[in-house]
């Protein structure tokens, strides 16, 4: 996950407009980290498989690759993500799913297993609204592994009946 598709766009530089505007020098150097490794995952795409299975009030999603080295990096990206979750350090602003998953954070419980070969995921939440949000990213997800980095450059709609959250 990163702050705007590559290499341009709307969102390339993030919320505040160019590189690290408005963070701490610690949180703009997380967020580079973060990035490097999104898009490290993205160049390698083929070499990574996932499925996703649609539970009660959200998703399953087993992540994972052969390559062991590529896959310490998907699982700390993981690791990476659910944290910022956790703080509300959103990314791909500019995005409306990443967006509103952010903005929904509080209503959605998250839980990383980390397997031999990357990660396994339960996204769920009690509220049907959000539910459609956490498969829609699962599906915007799915869509990176499939198709890398043109997959990411392009924003993700959120479903047609899903109700955007008030300030």
């Amino acid at each position: 996950m990163h702050d705007g598709p590559h290499p341009t766009g709307p969102g390339r530089h993030g919320r505040h407009g160019h590189h690290g505007h408005g963070k701490s020098p610690e949180m703009a150097a997380r967020h580079a980290r973060d990035r490097d490794t999104f898009h490290e995952l993205l160049r390698r795409h083929d070499s990574i498989r996932r499925t996703v299975e649609t539970i009660p009030g959200g998703i399953r999603a087993v992540t994972e690759t052969d390559d062991p080295a590529l896959a310490d990096v998907l699982r700390a990206h993981v690791r990476e993500m659910h944290r910022r979750l956790g703080e509300g350090f959103g990314l791909r602003h500019w995005d409306p799913v990443f967006a509103e998953v952010f903005a929904r954070r509080d209503a959605i419980r998250l839980e990383v297993t980390e397997t031999p070969a990357g990660v396994a995921i339960e996204e769920v939440s009690d509220d049907p609204n959000v539910a459609l949000l956490i498969r829609a990213h699962g599906t915007v997800v799915t869509s990176f592994v499939e198709g890398g980095g043109r997959a990411a450059a392009l924003p993700s709609p959120l479903p047609a009946d899903y109700v955007r959250a008030t300030a």
